[in-house]
Parts: structure tokens; C-alpha cells; sequence
């Protein structure tokens, strides 16, 4: 059986080191650390979800996800936020731009794994 593909998107390599700890068994996980070529990236892997943070150097999770959500390539990809940002506003914001899920750190493996059983 083939696996899932899952792109992570976040500069801060222990919070990319850790979802590739949770997920690397049962997930192809693909992890980058800058947004700049997400929306590239996403075209040729498609991934079936990617996990994104807001706060990264150069283009952030804000610009990465309108980049997926314009895309007609992109656009229907799951793209959960997972951001150390845990104002009601800042989750208001990321819905609203596009984003399918919102999820806080420090990450909660429960957490990661609720929200790939909704989009997987």
C-alpha cells in the first residue's frame, strides 16, 4: 500500500524533526524549511497534506498558504496550520485566508494525527 505523502513547512528544525519523528513510519513526510518554493514544491510532489508554519524568514505561512490557495494546482490540498501563534485572531486569520486546520505548539502528537484521520 502506498503511502500518504505529507509536506512539512517550518524553519525551526526541531518542530520539523519532530513531525518527521511521529509521522516518518507510516507517511512519505518531505520537510523544507522556508516557504519560498512551497507552492513549486506542492505542484510536483502533491503532497496529500501539507503542514505549515506561520513564522518563517522571507515568506510566511500567510503568503505560502494565499500562494496554495490561488493555485488551481494547489488549491484543494489540506494545508493545517501548525504555529506557535495561539491567538483566537491569529486562527481566525489563517481560516480565513485558507487554511483547513490550525494546530498549536508545543505539538501534540493526538493532535497531528486527529486532524490527518479528518483529511486522509
Amino acid at each position: 500500500m502506498k503511502k500518504a505523502r505529507i509536506l512539512v513547512v517550518d524553519d525551526d528544525p526541531v518542530c520539523s524533526s519532530l513531525l518527521l519523528s511521529i509521522l516518518g513510519d507510516d507517511y512519505q513526510v518531505t520537510t523544507v524549511n522556508t516557504g519560498c518554493d512551497v507552492a513549486d514544491i506542492a505542484n510536483i510532489q502533491r503532497p496529500d497534506v501539507i503542514f505549515l508554519d506561520i513564522m518563517m524568514p522571507g515568506k510566511n505561512g500567510y503568503q505560502v498558504l494565499k500562494d496554495l490557495k490561488q493555485d488551481p494546482q494547489t488549491s484543494k490540498l489540506p494545508v493545517i496550520i501548525v504555529s506557535a501563534l495561539s491567538e483566537q485572531s491569529d486562527e481566525n486569520l489563517a481560516l480565513r485566508i485558507g487554511a483547513d486546520g490550525y494546530i498549536t505548539k508545543p505539538i501534540v502528537p493526538s493532535s497531528v494525527f486527529a486532524v490527518l484521520k479528518k483529511y486522509l
